[in-house]
């Protein structure tokens, strides 16, 4: 990968703090060169690999910005080698990185009586910042839903946002006891008015929110995730099947309406 192509700059490391047993948030400065209010809600970046024996990038979904501070925030969960390394860095540390990537077009709520975002584990990542813009950017109403595992897995979103948010664990420990779309379920019965729904997190809960969505008439977005060496369009290793042809998560995405998503064919 070329450089110059790919544009690859240098951001410091502000904070990067456990917040869940293996949940991790890290807030950079890109600089005076990068301006945080070009990334969209739903947008990403590749954050360039750590380990030695690594060659492809790490795409990550931007959780919120800072005007104020010029910051950027990404959640991360520790999974392997680079997850890993990234937990080590400190404040003053730097890393490379590019973007913001995958398309740029905002969601317009104004049709709709309220946004609901549905999220399971770290899905709920690119949902914190679609809440942030839909209400205090576009002045519209928001309702989150957020699922996990278990009560040791799920960030504290009171210290994140200001909206109610409806918790679901899959033993219990936390709020509802079942999936989050057991809960999403329960509650799209008794909505008032026109929602739009945003989902984000595994593609089996994906696939599930878009069927509820499907059987109530509910219009649902939802935002995939797959794994991709530049984020570009060049190496199209994020291409997926769709009803309307082949797209790139990259360039196309990762925003999509769940009636394009051929699910059987995600893999």
């Amino acid at each position: 990968m070329e450089e110059a192509k790919i544009n690859v700059l240098t951001a410091e490391i502000v904070k990067n703090e456990q917040i869940t047993k293996d949940t991790w948030q890290m807030t950079l400065d890109p600089g005076f060169d990068f301006d945080v209010t070009n990334i969209s809600p739903g947008q990403f970046v590749c954050l360039q690999p750590l380990a030695s024996d690594s060659v492809m990038a790490r795409p990550f979904s931007v959780s919120m910005i800072s005007t104020f501070n010029c910051t950027f925030d990404i959640l991360y969960r520790t999974v392997g080698k680079n997850t890993l390394q990234m937990r080590q860095l400190v404040k003053g540390q730097s890393i490379k990185f590019w973007g913001p990537l995958g398309n740029s077009e905002i969601i317009d709520p104004s049709p709709y009586e309220e946004v609901w975002l549905i999220g399971g584990g770290i899905g709920i990542a690119p949902l914190l910042f679609f809440e942030k813009v839909i209400t205090e950017y576009q002045d519209h109403r928001a309702r989150v839903f957020y699922g996990g595992k278990d009560i040791n897995e799920m960030m504290n979103l009171d210290l994140i946002t200001p909206e109610p948010v409806e918790i679901a664990t899959e033993d219990g420990t936390l709020g509802f006891k079942g999936f989050i779309t057991d809960l999403f379920s329960e509650r799209i019965i008794m909505r008032l008015g026109k929602i739009l729904v945003i989902t984000c997190g595994p593609s089996p809960m994906m696939k599930k929110v878009a069927e509820i969505c499907e059987q109530n008439n509910v219009d649902c977005y939802v935002i995939l995730e797959k794994i991709m060496a530049c984020g570009i369009c060049v190496c199209l290793g994020c291409s997926i099947k769709t009803t309307q042809g082949m797209k790139r998560i990259c360039h196309d995405g990762p925003i999509f309406n769940a009636k394009e998503v051929i699910w059987n064919e995600l893999g």
